[in-house]
């Protein structure tokens, strides 16, 4: 089971007045008899209870730093270390605690601190920076508080919520909104993306804490805000989070098919060609790799693949989140549209981890002599992928990671010219001068992406 309980649950309570007194304060049904103050204290009560039955299960993290180290924290009286945050405890019988992964970042223990006050160093458990979430655990010895998890696919926009939080430092706070949108992707800030977006006040801090419906069940991780926005926040769903939590306990890691194609969005021009095409209903077929799964089921360039698993399919995100929900290994049903024409076709996935293992023991041939701050190799030789220079390795203080390359990425052009090899890639560097910038075309998981870097002078 995923919630083993051994201590008292947080139980979520059936808000039936809650319902009833607000539902009927919007609608103004409410007869004339009725006090503005009572129906607003009724509403206050039942938050300070939700409130008061979650606090508990919701936890400051900050990174563990032993005696005599220095500390990270940021300069400065009263600030918190940089990638502190918050967790909540879903488990507390087995001490787990889910929280992102950029609160854990770059460290192995993490200090955590309880709401009553207690402080228990925990140890990072699992990571998965695609959906930034990782698992801490905690070993105490009285019992711990936990909450329940609800079902996110249940989740409506205008759904009253509440999330809890930790924003500058300042523990146990608690604000309250709605849901503002759902299903919320190409936000770039991870690569599966599928976010609940809130109003409710979300500040660096929130990082980690949950989002509640007005049951008190979780229906998101708190991840993000826009910072340059008001009142946008974004939460990981819960049904997201149970899936990736349940990996990363069983087996430390994150284990996501992989299919083996280059997509594209169906375009209007893609459309126009066939009768039964529309326009962002599913992906286009761009690249099928050799040897890939797509491959040897039969896929070719050009099909649509509409749905996967019986899951509509309506942009490249989505295929690949979708794709990545599903355990290697497993055989799957696709439909595609072929030539106008429904197809089903099954499928059996692979290992994304696997692909990745054989991209990267390939030869390496240094390129920091070009002024980059990355190592190529040739993606030929067995990989299955298309010609082009493959990243095998980034500096880490390098222009090229803040731009966000990354080990595994393909090269394909620079400044608009096709690149075959590393060879040919080196030699399109070497016609730019020192300073000057490059424009790379790099595909990465069957996205094509632009970015741009300066050659080192």
């Amino acid at each position: 089971m995923f919630y083993p309980r051994t201590s008292p649950p947080i139980a979520p309570k059936p808000p039936a007045k809650f319902i009833a007194f607000f539902a009927g304060f919007l609608c103004g049904i409410f007869p004339a008899s009725f006090a503005v103050a009572g129906i607003l204290e009724q509403v206050e009560k039942e938050l300070v209870e939700l409130a008061d039955r979650v606090r508990p299960a919701v936890v400051s993290l900050s990174p563990h730093v032993a005696d005599g180290a220095v500390s990270q924290g940021l300069p400065g009286r009263g600030r918190p270390p940089v990638n502190a945050g918050a967790g909540v405890i879903y488990d507390a019988a087995r001490g787990f605690v889910v929280t992102n992964s950029h609160v854990v970042r770059g460290v192995e223990s993490i200090k955590v601190t309880l709401t009553d006050g207690r402080v228990i160093v925990g140890e990072v458990l699992g990571v998965d920076e695609d959906t930034d979430l990782a698992v801490v655990h905690i070993s105490s010895a009285t019992p711990l508080a936990e909450v329940k998890f609800g079902d996110s696919s249940e989740v409506r926009v205008g759904q009253l919520v509440v999330a809890v939080g930790n924003p500058y430092g300042l523990n146990d706070t608690t604000t309250f909104g709605i849901v503002s949108g759902l299903k919320r992707e190409n936000v770039n800030l991870s690569r599966y993306e599928d976010f609940i977006q809130t109003d409710a006040s979300i500040n660096p801090g929130n990082s980690g804490g949950p989002l509640l419906n007005i049951r008190g069940e979780v229906i998101g991780i708190n991840t993000a805000i826009i910072n340059y926005a008001q009142n946008i926040g974004f939460s990981i769903p819960s049904n997201m989070v149970k899936h990736v939590v349940e990996q990363l306990v069983e087996h430390g890691e994150v284990r996501r098919g992989w299919l083996g194609v280059g997509i594209d969005p169906v375009s209007e021009d893609v459309a126009k060609r066939l009768a039964k095409a529309r326009a962002g209903e599913g992906v286009v077929i761009n690249s099928i790799f050799e040897g890939d799964p797509a491959d040897v089921a039969g896929l070719r360039v050009g099909d649509i693949i509409l749905k996967i698993g019986g899951l509509a399919i309506n942009s490249p995100n989505s295929m690949i989140r979708v794709i990545g929900a599903i355990t290697p290994g497993q055989t799957i049903n696709l439909d595609i549209l072929r030539e106008d024409k429904y197809k089903v076709v099954p499928v059996k996935l692979e290992s994304r981890k696997k692909r990745m293992t054989q991209l990267a023991t390939l030869p390496p041939v240094q390129s920091s002599e070009l002024g980059l701050g990355f190592t190529v190799a040739d993606s030929e030789n067995g990989t299955n992928l298309p010609a082009g220079a493959l990243v095998v390795r980034v500096d880490p203080a390098s222009p090229a990671t803040s731009k966000g390359l990354r080990s595994g990425d393909l090269i394909v052009a620079v400044n608009g010219e096709t690149v075959e090899s590393r060879r040919k890639f080196g030699g399109l560097v070497e016609k730019v001068r020192e300073g000057s910038p490059l424009f790379l075309l790099v595909w990465r998981n069957g996205d094509k992406f632009h970015l741009e870097l300066a050659r080192a002078k």
